[in-house]
């Protein structure tokens, strides 16, 4: 890859940055991890019986609440994650630190709203619930509509560390992509469910490793703890609590605690990847406190990422690599930050690098995993007679899954490069679909009136709806009209001058326009971070009121489908008579002896 630093820096600075590149010990811990990656799965796929649907996709139901845990929060730390939440501090300041108001938000829901209707059936497929809840058409709507997420969202993750790994060595973006989805399509088809959590496990080891190391290398490169959070709050990134309550704000208190949990909702909640972690466990109590750790653990992941930003920040306050053009996008402000304060020390570069291709690689396994059971029950299952060998090929078929997703994502790596910022892109695209998935999960479990009809209804005007309202912002986004100012940075403390350059130092939270006599209508000027609630509110309103056209008969809804909490509103349940006669002999008990 042509690295841009060549046509903007003096000769005399040039030597300073060769050491901006991957040593031999960096390639062999990044060798490393992908070798154990494909080690793992190979152990499952051969020495692990893998021969039926409960197998390959629940563990057997066997798992324990600790990997599973550490799998599901390995598979949310994305390296959009990791790369997105420091350039995000860097730039507009510390509000996500209200990530962990959202974790708990979100681990308490899931726990008492979710968990139990979907342990409580033990489904395959979480769109199942969808099926007996309405009717196979929502069941159909759904899993398209979470496929084609996850074909949107796993190119992104997979560009993000190859973006990341491609700066710090020769090699160009598209070499390195095929490489790493190969590995994760190997250990994935091969391993199943077992292979994902385990490697997982030791991948979010090393991304959490890799995170502590730069962070520490980062502190003592600034001067100190206190050094770096008093340049920071000159610098105007301590935002904790921007109360500002206009929805046209890019990032306040509110969109976090609200519009985040909400996502964050969608991608634990009723996920199909999680939900098939939680019915791998035993007892529900354990999925429980898997729920509990993965909070905890995302809230460390989170916290250390959002630190790491104001690191960035106190040391390029003055002299911004962006703005001087050592790199040309804000998304590879981290790994020319880790090559910079860690350079000088072979191998922990390598480590680093490797904790973000491991996110990837965690994000990836679980996406495909997921992906591959989704679409083998939602759309190949019901079209294979049933036969005694039904269940080891579908296995096999989805191995073969398995393998064509991975190549389709692999392939669409060539249009993400044509995107605008990763965490942004990568939270709007999905509010297309998230949201209004989100929102019938609700409507089924929340809603006992809710009926087929009105479900459909919902669901489809909510995706319609949300297709106008991101699409509208992307194009108005595209074309200049929205635009979100960061906050200032400058480059007087750069060790060189720069010629002809201007820097914007306007610091504004509502989106400025190019054109005001342009500007754009104010739905899409709302912030990014409510699509997924916009979309979920106009599923489950227009879906209740469609209900209620319709008509529903609450004596036809099985107490089972309905959360705990909302099991007050059913009537009564009628128990009919059963002759002792009809129960088979093989059923009687014998009374016990005194």
């Amino acid at each position: 890859m042509d690295n841009p630093l060549v046509t903007d820096i003096p000769l005399d600075q040039m030597e300073n940055l060769n050491h901006f590149a991957f040593g031999w010990l960096d390639y062999a811990l990044f060798g490393l991890l992908l070798l154990v990656s494909v080690l793992i799965g190979v152990y499952f796929g051969f020495f692990s019986k893998q021969d039926s649907t409960t197998e390959y996709f629940l563990g057997g139901k066997r798992m324990g609440c600790f990997p599973v845990a550490m799998s599901i929060t390995a598979s949310h730390i994305s390296g959009i994650s990791l790369l997105g939440i420091p350039t995000e501090v860097f730039h507009y300041g510390s509000q996500y630190a209200a990530c962990v108001i959202t974790s708990i938000l979100t681990a308490v829901v899931t726990s008492y709203v979710f968990l139990p209707v979907f342990y409580k059936l033990q489904l395959t497929s979480t769109f199942e619930y969808l099926e007996i809840r309405f009717t196979r058409s929502v069941r159909i709507l759904s899993s398209v509509l979470f496929t084609i997420s996850l074909f949107m969202y796993l190119p992104i993750v997979i560009y993000v560390p190859a973006l990341a790994f491609a700066q710090v060595s020769n090699l160009n973006v598209h070499a390195i992509t095929p490489v790493l989805c190969i590995v994760c399509i190997v250990y994935t088809s091969i391993g199943g469910l077992k292979a994902v959590v385990w490697s997982d496990t030791v991948q979010f080891s090393v991304t959490v490793g890799g995170l502590f190391v730069v962070l520490v290398l980062g502190i003592l490169s600034v001067g100190s703890v206190e050094q770096a959070w008093r340049i920071s709050g000159e610098g105007g990134r301590l935002i904790f609590f921007d109360m500002d309550p206009s929805p046209l704000a890019r990032n306040t208190f509110w969109s976090m605690t609200i519009g985040m949990t909400v996502i964050w909702l969608g991608h634990l909640g009723i996920h199909p990847g999680t939900v098939q972690r939680f019915l791998s466990v035993p007892r529900e109590i354990d999925a429980k406190r898997g729920i509990a750790i993965s909070a905890v653990g995302m809230v460390i992941v989170k916290l250390i990422c959002v630190f790491t930003g104001l690191i960035m920040f106190a040391k390029y306050h003055d002299c911004d690599p962006f703005l001087t053009k050592s790199i040309s996008r804000t998304d590879q402000t981290l790994p020319y930050y880790v090559m910079d304060v860690a350079g000088h020390l072979p191998g922990l570069p390598g480590l680093f690098v490797a904790g973000l291709v491991s996110a990837a690689l965690a994000t990836m396994s679980a996406s495909l995993n997921t992906m591959s059971g989704t679409i083998y029950e939602d759309f190949i299952n019901p079209r294979i007679p049933d036969s005694p060998k039904k269940e080891a090929m579908a296995a096999n078929i989805m191995k073969g899954v398995v393998v064509v997703a991975g190549v389709i994502s692999v392939g669409l790596v060539f249009l993400v490069e044509r995107l605008g910022p990763i965490f942004q892109i990568a939270v709007s695209m999905r509010g297309v679909t998230d949201g209004p998935l989100f929102g019938l999960f609700v409507l089924g479990m929340l809603v006992p009136w809710a009926n087929a009809k009105g479900a459909l209804f919902g669901g489809c005007v909510g995706l319609i709806s949300m297709l106008w309202l991101v699409g509208g912002a992307q194009w108005h986004t595209m074309h200049d009209r929205i635009k979100y100012d960061a906050l200032p940075t400058s480059v007087d403390g750069c060790p060189f001058n720069l010629l002809n350059q201007t820097f914007s130092t306007t610091t504004t939270s509502p989106p400025t326009w190019i054109d005001s006599s342009e500007k754009p209508m104010i739905l899409f000027q709302i912030s990014f971070m409510y699509y997924n609630m916009i979309g979920a509110m106009i599923v489950v309103v227009v879906g209740t009121i469609a209900s209620y056209v319709c008509g529903m008969d609450l004596g036809s809804v099985d107490p089972d489908h309905i959360t705990p909490m909302m099991k007050r509103f059913l009537p009564s349940q009628r128990y009919a008579q059963v002759s002792l006669k009809a129960v088979p002999p093989s059923l009687d008990v014998a009374p016990e002896k005194n």
